[in-house]
Order: structure tokens, then C-alpha cells, then sequence
């Protein structure tokens, strides 16, 4: 039976190839909520958390991935974010009825995604993706075979209930046999959305894959996890600037912020503002940047 909630990886041991999978559900069924979306909307939210779980897991790094598209299209905005502590939130804002026969560009108002990748101790990594193909898989796959020189097939599936994916890619620095390659995938291409989400990765890779040596990985749990606090809203509020901040309290009363990520509600009245900034004037540059 499959086990929610978690990414696994895999290897071809006659072959520099990976693999991942992710099953996405408590933690989709949260942001898919909060976002109250439906539709492509929605299954667009999904295919991008998933794929995000996808590569920083593939990438092995001691950081995050995001991805985001803004624009002006009926899903203005989309960003999504997974960590390597298996953590995951996302948003995704849509302004207009996405019309039957859409392709991305229209759908985003946007000509493309944005991949950013930060690494403890290094400069983030940014990369810029065409919104190429009928969908998010195909578009990543363009951005890997000619931004990376990677080659990287994804299959990404979303219903109300569950996000699954899968990914294969070749290994970096090593030689791999074209017709391996192609073999292998074109047998991951025989795999069915239901089958993504329903059946356990065990089973999943014996259908597609019963002549290869495939050596799987054990799981990781992946769960939603927003990073925001009334002490990072009150640093945001910093870069506001006094002025503005007590201009807004008179006439609304209070500063009243909502993340987007988790709908968590933060209040501020004149005291907490005078402390808030008071904070400001006497901790280190360091201490106060969010």
C-alpha cells in the first residue's frame, strides 16, 4: 500500500540514471485549501509543489527550491517552495476564469518560471525557464536539456486529494548509454496518473522497470511548514518605515498582516509598533534582517 506524505529516491545500478518519486497528501491537502483554487488553477499549484519535492531532493542540497511565475495572466501568481528538511508551502493567486485551451503563457501572463536554488554558505542559484510545452513537465524538461544540459523527464498528476511525481534523470559528469536512456524512458512513459498516486513506489517501479537493477532509497516525510512569526512579520514591517507604519495605524487602527502561505493572522497596535521599532534602533544590522 502507498504511504503518504513522502519523497523517495532511486538508482539504476547498471546505468547513471536517478530517480525520484513524491506522494503528496495532508500536506497538498493544507496548501490546496489555503489557496482555494480549482480547476487548472488548482492542478497547477500541485504540479509545481511536487516538482519542486522532485529536485531538491534530487539535488541533494542543505537548502530549498523555489519556483515562481507572476504575471498577468488569470493565475497571476504561483510560487512554491520545499526544503531539505522535507518541508513545503506554496500559494498561487488567480484573478480570471482560465479559458478551455490555454496554454501556459496565456494562462500566467508570463513568458516564463523562475527556479531559485539557495545553498547553505553559497550565493542563491537563479535560473530562468521558458513557459514552453502544453505543461509544467514539459517546460522543466525544456529548462534542464538546454539551460543545464541535463537531460530530465518528469510525469507530475493532481487531484483535490493527492500530488504525485516522478522524475528520471541522468546522472552529472558520467557517460550514459543513449539507447539506456531512451530505454528507460520510454518505459517511465507507460506509467498512469493512477498509477503515480496510488500505488506503492515498490510495485511502481517492478511494473515499468522488472528487467533493470533499481535500488531504492528509504523514504523521507515531507510535511507543510510555513517559516513566518510575528517576529519576522514585525522585521518586514521594519523596512516599511516608522512613518508609514503609524500612518497606517491611524486610520485603521492597527497594522493587521495575513501570510500568504498559511493564512496565519498577525496583529500590531501603536505599543507593539513602538517596540517593534525600538527593537529596530538597538539590535545588531544582522539580527533585524528578515
Amino acid at each position: 500500500m502507498k504511504k503518504p506524505d513522502q519523497s523517495q529516491r532511486y538508482l539504476f545500478e547498471n546505468h547513471p540514471i536517478r530517480g525520484q518519486h513524491v506522494s503528496l497528501d495532508e500536506s497538498w491537502q493544507t496548501i490546496s485549501q489555503q489557496a482555494g483554487l480549482e480547476g487548472r488553477g488548482l492542478t497547477l499549484l500541485g504540479e509545481a509543489l511536487a516538482a519542486v519535492v522532485l529536485l531538491v531532493d534530487t539535488l541533494k542540497i542543505d537548502g530549498s527550491v523555489t519556483l515562481q511565475v507572476r504575471g498577468s495572466g488569470p493565475l497571476g501568481l504561483l510560487v512554491v517552495e520545499a526544503n531539505s528538511d522535507q518541508k513545503v508551502r506554496g500559494i498561487a493567486r488567480q484573478q480570471d476564469k482560465i479559458e478551455e485551451g490555454m496554454d501556459l503563457q496565456q494562462i500566467f501572463g508570463s513568458d516564463y518560471l523562475v527556479i531559485t536554488i539557495k545553498t547553505e554558505g553559497a550565493e542563491p542559484h537563479q535560473g530562468i525557464a521558458p513557459l514552453q510545452g502544453e505543461n509544467l513537465a514539459e517546460a522543466l524538461e525544456h529548462y534542464f536539456s538546454t539551460s543545464e544540459q541535463l537531460p530530465t523527464r518528469f510525469w507530475l498528476t493532481c487531484d483535490e486529494e493527492n500530488v504525485s511525481g516522478m522524475l528520471i534523470q541522468k546522472l552529472p559528469g558520467q557517460s550514459t548509454d543513449d539507447d539506456a536512456w531512451d530505454r528507460v524512458s520510454l518505459l517511465a512513459a507507460t506509467v498512469t496518473d493512477e498509477e503515480l498516486q496510488q500505488i506503492a513506489l515498490e510495485n511502481l517501479l517492478h511494473r515499468l522497470f522488472h528487467q533493470e537493477t533499481v535500488l531504492l532509497f528509504d523514504p523521507h516525510l515531507v510535511e507543510f511548514f510555513c517559516s513566518c512569526s510575528r517576529e519576522r512579520t514585525g522585521g518586514m514591517l521594519l523596512t516599511l518605515g516608522k512613518a508609514e507604519v503609524i500612518d497606517i495605524i491611524e486610520q485603521e487602527g492597527e497594522v493587521a498582516v495575513t501570510c500568504e502561505f498559511c493564512n496565519a493572522q498577525y496583529s500590531f497596535d501603536r505599543i507593539d509598533i513602538e517596540q517593534v521599532f525600538l527593537a529596530g534602533e538597538t539590535a545588531p544590522a544582522s539580527a533585524t534582517a528578515h
